[in-house]
């Protein structure tokens, strides 16, 4: 099954994914998590991505799309995978459907987890990590029975410096303006299933179970251009399409056959021979003439004329000259 997770940040992504990927036996990718990892293992893309990190730039959707592309070719995303924080907008999501459509591997299911953003804020504001087993914690709705220990390990519970109150209401206000585009495309697609992310954790996991209830992965067959690459090569085809010429020939007659026999060729009295040689000098003299030869003979007519007209004032000129050196 082969899942993407949409929701706000503290919408409870991380906490259904676990559920999605042990329900699956699939791997949760996270393209944060992606990042790290390569930069990390200095791979090549980590390394690419690590100097625009480091320019203070977003990392491009070529770099982690061709990360997603080498997570899911591995033997543990067979099966599938949960797709958590990509894409986040329109261009992703495009980019995300062709490289998965190319592989054979399109989208089964977008599950959007839907939370109040006031309930959000508080979610966040008072979310805590364990740093040994990375349990969560909340200081409002669920707090840890000893203050800043695990439950579960007893180690210490850390707060991320960015969850404050500044900082979370931004990221809430950004999610919000380039998921709505994302939920259209995928509602027109059929592949939306909103679901609320109030309640509890179980609640929700409920609500997922409900939704997930029919659904089959598919597959693509790859001998067939995916649709993003038939929409391209249909625009393509409409750019460079030229209009057909269509030449035709006149109809020749074709020889007579040896084996007929030869008409016998009469006299034509002289009267017919010229009443047609009349017709036809005066279907030759009776063709219009063309417009433009017209309109060129005039134009000569003129520059002869302005020719004649230069020549005499020349003339004139010379003659005025020598009268005044007379005088």
């Amino acid at each position: 099954m082969r899942i993407i997770l949409i929701g706000a940040p503290g919408s409870g992504k991380g906490t259904q994914a676990k559920y999605l990927i042990d329900k699956y036996s699939v791997p949760q990718i996270s393209t944060g998590d992606l990042l790290r990892a390569a930069v990390v293992a200095q791979t090549p893309l980590g390394r690419q991505a690590k100097a625009v990190m480091e320019a203070g730039q977003l990392v491009p959707n070529d770099i982690v799309l061709g990360m997603i592309r080498e997570r899911i070719t591995r033997p543990d995303a067979q099966n599938g995978f949960v797709l958590d924080g990509f894409p986040r907008n329109i261009a992703q999501a495009e980019a995300l459907d062709i490289l998965l459509n190319g592989l054979g591997r399109p989208i089964d299911i977008v599950l959007q987890i839907d939370v109040d953003l006031d309930l959000l804020m508080q979610r966040m504001v008072g979310r805590l990590t364990c740093i040994s087993c990375g349990a969560l914690f909340n200081s409002f709705t669920r707090p840890p029975v000893m203050d800043e220990r695990c439950d579960n390990c007893g180690g210490p519970l850390h707060h991320r410096s960015d969850d404050n109150e500044e900082t979370i209401d931004r990221r809430l206000r950004v999610f919000v303006t380039q998921t709505q585009p994302l939920t259209e495309k995928y509602k027109q697609e059929k592949k939306l299933h909103i679901i609320d992310g109030q309640g509890e954790i179980d609640e929700v996991t409920k609500r997922i179970k409900s939704s997930l209830r029919g659904i089959r992965s598919r597959r693509v067959n790859l001998q067939s251009p995916s649709i993003a690459q038939a929409i391209s090569n249909e625009r393509k085809k409409a750019i460079s399409k030229k209009p057909e010429i269509i030449r035709t020939q006149a109809a020749q007659e074709k020889p007579k056959r040896a084996a007929r026999k030869r008409r016998t060729i009469q006299a034509v009295p002289q009267a017919v021979k010229t009443k047609k040689a009349v017709v036809k000098k005066n279907t030759v003299t009776n063709i219009s003439p063309d417009p433009m030869d017209q309109k060129l003979k005039q134009l000569q007519q003129q520059l002869k004329a302005a020719k004649e007209e230069l020549k005499e004032a020349r003339l004139a000129e010379k003659r005025l000259i020598r009268n005044k050196k007379k005088a």
